[in-house]
Order: C-alpha cells, then sequence, then structure tokens
C-alpha cells in the first residue's frame, strides 16, 4: 500500500477526528454522528473510505457496527513515511533543480550557494 496516499486519508479532518474518537473507544456510526456533529450519512462515507484501506475494522455489536482502527498499519504506515522523508537523496532532481522563476530567484541562490560552502 502506498504509505503518501494512506497518510493523505488519515490526514483529512474528518477522518481524522473519527481515528482519534475511535483510538478511545469502539463507536458505532450514530454515536461518532453525535460526537462529531455531523449527519450520519457523512459519517458512513468516511468510514466507507477507512475501511477501504484497512485502517478500521467493524464488529457487530446487536443492530450496530462498531469500529475499531488498525492502530499498527496507521503506526508503521506513519513510521515508514517518517524514514522516508528523513532520507536525504531521496529526490535529487528536485533539488538540484535551477528552473526557479519565482521573485525571490536571487535571493534562493544566494542561500543555496550559502549552505552549500557550509558543508
Amino acid at each position: 500500500m502506498d504509505d503518501v496516499k494512506l497518510i493523505h486519508v488519515i490526514t483529512d479532518e474528518t477522518r481524522f477526528r473519527l481515528l482519534q474518537l475511535l483510538m478511545k473507544h469502539h463507536f458505532c456510526v450514530k454515536a461518532l454522528s453525535k460526537k462529531l456533529g455531523i449527519s450520519e450519512p457523512a459519517v458512513s462515507q468516511q468510514i466507507r473510505i477507512l475501511k477501504q484501506y484497512q485502517l478500521i475494522t467493524g464488529v457487530k455489536i446487536g443492530y450496530q457496527m462498531h469500529y475499531r482502527v488498525n492502530s499498527d498499519l496507521i503506526s508503521s504506515a506513519v513510521a515508514r513515511f517518517s524514514k522516508q522523508m528523513m532520507m536525504v537523496h531521496v529526490l535529487p532532481e528536485l533539488v538540484h533543480d535551477t528552473d526557479c522563476t519565482c521573485e525571490f530567484e536571487a535571493e534562493c541562490r544566494k542561500r543555496d550557494a550559502k549552505l552549500l560552502e557550509q558543508q
């Protein structure tokens, strides 16, 4: 699974809030709707996406489906993502690109030259 896509799914504000609630307790759609102040169909739509990426699972209790977070998946994806972000030579073609066209191009080039000298 693509960690960048997974992080994107997790960081949507509504899904993030859902995951935060579900990390604390297993809730059904109705309870999540009340706690977040959004409609049950809106919660269900977000639940569908989270399930699609296996970020949550459901357990039927009585007539209601209660959801829980796959915290292992989230933890490992965030760890891998963080490690990838810290790698120095991930995209060297972007680092050495000199096609800057912003109004601060000259200042950027001076700063970059100073940084290279310090290394």
